[in-house]
């Protein structure tokens, strides 16, 4: 019975799938070391092919050199992020998706703020220049100088003015002592522009806090109203 499928064969297969498996991965670190490992394996076909492949193994340990040098960054770097100790619990849990290392990444592009009573995030139909998130405390709703809500811990303020840069729809202001990120558009976009796995999730909660904004707003007019009217959604 004839081999169809040889040692060799089978190493080459697995080099390149592996080769190609690395540009579907969204974690950088685990892409370069597929990149790698299969690059690697890419030789060993090579070698046991037989032939002159030697511009073709240079050029392997090349891509293979380059990876390592972007790994040995990535991990230079993983190295030097860390979380808040009082604050990682919360932040993991806020950022579900991302890792430590993500998640401190993320913090370069916000400041801290300990907010107080009266303190104003965002004024209707003003301009918006960060993305809030709270982290404790309350804050309160106001649209059209009328009380909408209250916003507990775990809420985005200003999301709608920073996915669309338009001006802000509710006015919303700190109702108790609490403790604010404050995400700069500008930071926050370099960040989101080099991971897009940052970027991704934030979308992805942005979207979501959208959503259950939205449904407080429904339920709440469903209670004053008897027929459909469109819901309001706030902030910002």
């Amino acid at each position: 019975m004839l081999e169809i499928f040889s040692l060799t064969d089978l190493i080459g297969t697995l080099s390149y799938a592996l080769i190609a498996l690395s540009y579907m991965m969204t974690r950088i670190l685990w892409r370069r070391v597929v990149a790698v490992v299969g690059l690697l394996l890419e030789i060993a076909y090579f070698r046991f092919s037989g032939g002159d492949l030697k511009v073709g193994i240079g050029w392997n340990s090349i891509f293979i050199l380059i990876n390592l040098f972007l790994l040995v960054l990535l991990v230079r770097e993983r190295a030097s992020l860390r979380l808040p100790e009082k604050d990682a619990p919360m932040l993991r849990q806020s950022f579900v998706g991302l890792d430590d290392a993500q998640i401190a990444r993320l913090l370069k592009a916000a400041d801290w703020r300990d907010a107080q009573p009266g303190e104003i995030l965002t004024q209707q139909d003003h301009a918006v220049d960060s993305l809030f998130f709270l982290c404790s405390g309350r804050a309160s709703v106001e649209v059209n100088g009328s009380f909408e809500t209250y916003l507990e811990k775990g809420s985005f303020i200003g999301e709608i003015a920073y996915l669309t840069g338009n001006l802000a729809t509710a006015t919303v202001v700190i109702d108790e002592p609490s403790r604010v990120l404050a995400f700069s558009k500008q930071r926050m976009a370099k960040v989101t522009n080099t991971d897009s796995r940052i970027a991704g999730i934030i979308y992805e909660l942005l979207g979501r806090d959208l959503a259950q904004k939205m449904r407080r707003s429904n339920t709440r007019r469903a209670v004053s109203y008897t027929h459909l009217t469109l819901p309001t959604i706030y902030s910002v």
